[in-house]
């Protein structure tokens, strides 16, 4: 059988919080808003809360003349285009594909905005996409991890699907028979939720564990 493994797209391949981080600097830039107007910038958005109560503090305490919804929407426009693959991750899908693998990608985010974070070497190297926004249901939905085999033309069962999300990403994978990969980012997962079978600290590391796990796979099955 063919080896498939499903990705998720945010702070699996792509880094989205450093993208976050470089989108607050950039505003203090533009704005003059210096180390401290920065440093206001990164706590407001480690605080509790919705996008739209942020973005209220923040243009009180600056006076900013947009309104929060208005800074909301530019801030989430910006995203996309700073964000940037992870090292190893190009490398390493075309390591699978180069192996004999098929790869989908499955995210939760709208394709238009993932579209321009894949831009950067990501687009082409996967078989199948699933953006939920599309669709009648998200991650982690059986629904949606099954349309993304579909269009792959592979198999769930024994599959693999790698993300950072715990809820999302191991919990909906296991759910439909996969075998899960955790790219905690050096997280410690919490007693009593979802049990990855496999725990990497980075996406590099993925694609090594991925390819011994499949050669091994074969052997046995020449030996039985």
């Amino acid at each position: 059988m063919t080896p498939f493994a499903v990705f998720d797209l945010d702070d699996t391949l792509v880094d989205y919080v450093s993208a976050i981080d470089a989108a607050f600097v950039a505003l203090a830039e533009e704005r003059a808003l210096g180390p401290e107007g920065l440093a206001f910038l990164r706590a407001e958005q480690e605080k509790p809360g919705t996008p739209e109560e942020s973005w209220q503090a923040i243009a009180d305490r600056f006076g900013f003349p947009e309104s929060p919804d208005e800074l909301t929407r530019a801030f989430a426009e910006r995203l996309p285009s700073l964000c940037q693959p992870y090292e190893g991750a190009i490398d390493g899908l075309r390591a699978l594909r180069n192996a004999g693998w098929r790869t989908a990608l499955l995210t939760n985010g709208a394709e238009a905005e993932q579209r321009i974070k894949m831009s950067t070497g990501l687009d082409g190297l996967f078989d199948a996409y699933c953006f939920t926004d599309a669709e009648t249901a998200r991650k982690p939905d059986p629904t949606v991890f099954q349309i993304v085999a579909d269009r792959a033309d592979a198999e769930l069962e024994g599959a693999w699907m790698v993300g950072d999300s715990l809820s999302a990403d191991i919990a909906g994978g296991a759910a439909v028979g996969m075998r899960t990969l955790w790219v905690s980012g050096d997280r410690v997962a919490p007693a009593g939720g979802p049990t990855p079978d496999v725990t990497v600290s980075t996406i590099a590391e993925a694609f090594p564990l991925l390819l011994r796990i499949d050669t091994h796979s074969r052997s046995n099955r020449f030996l039985t």
